[in-house]
């Protein structure tokens, strides 16, 4: 994997659901784009653009953003101005609709080649499937956050260290642990990840989010 294969973290995200022989995404947390939220968040925090002190954010940068979704985030922060009101992580995640949200994502996936669509009907309704183009991609992105959680030293000077840090919570919220390392072998990476998400802010807010739309 080069420096060009690293994609946002929504993206990233995206390309790890993906189920190449259906077409469809794999979420079992049923929320994906709350979990696609989260990942617009911990880019955010991770360029910059938004400091994060526990569970709340702290500081933003209004020309951080480098997509429109990342923009209405930011644009809700400016919107409250010089208050002393710090917004929960939880409900920065609410901010985000489907749309643009993880469709914003997707369809620039699809832009950049690395899905294609196929449209069909069923029963009279029109079923589009997502087509990875690049499967391996998936497969090389989660060996790499497997390579930063299992070293000794935390992934210390790997590039994307924190990046796959992040990644790694989110993939444990999403459900995904189980699919991308199964089995014995896979189960120290799920318990590294499983530990992030109960670690790191976003991972955690994303978290709260889903169970309160879920009312439990």
């Amino acid at each position: 994997m080069t420096s060009a294969d690293i994609r946002p973290l929504p993206e990233e995200l995206l390309l790890l659901c993906a189920d190449p022989a259906r077409g469809r995404f794999l979420n079992p947390s049923s929320h994906l784009n709350q979990v696609i939220a989260g990942a617009v968040l911990a880019e955010l925090l991770l360029t910059g653009a938004i400091t994060v002190e526990k569970q709340r954010i702290t500081g933003y940068q209004p020309f951080g953003a480098t997509d429109e979704v990342a923009a209405g985030v930011l644009a809700r922060l400016e919107s409250k101005g010089k208050s002393r009101f710090r917004p929960w992580l939880f409900e920065a995640v609410r901010w985000i609709p489907e749309r643009p949200g993880y469709r914003f994502h997707l369809d620039r996936l699809v832009a950049q080649g690395y899905y294609t669509v196929e449209e069909k009907r069923f029963l009279g309704l029109p079923v589009r499937r997502h087509l990875p183009t690049r499967p391996d991609l998936a497969r090389q992105t989660a060996a790499r956050v497997a390579a930063t959680l299992l070293a000794r030293d935390g992934g210390a000077g790997r590039p994307t260290a924190e990046r796959d840090r992040q990644l790694a919570g989110l993939i444990d919220v999403a459900g995904l642990e189980r699919r991308l390392y199964p089995g014995r072998d896979g189960a120290p990476i799920r318990r590294a990840a499983g530990r992030l998400a109960r670690e790191l802010p976003v991972p955690q807010a994303v978290r709260k989010a889903v169970e309160r739309m879920s009312g439990n």
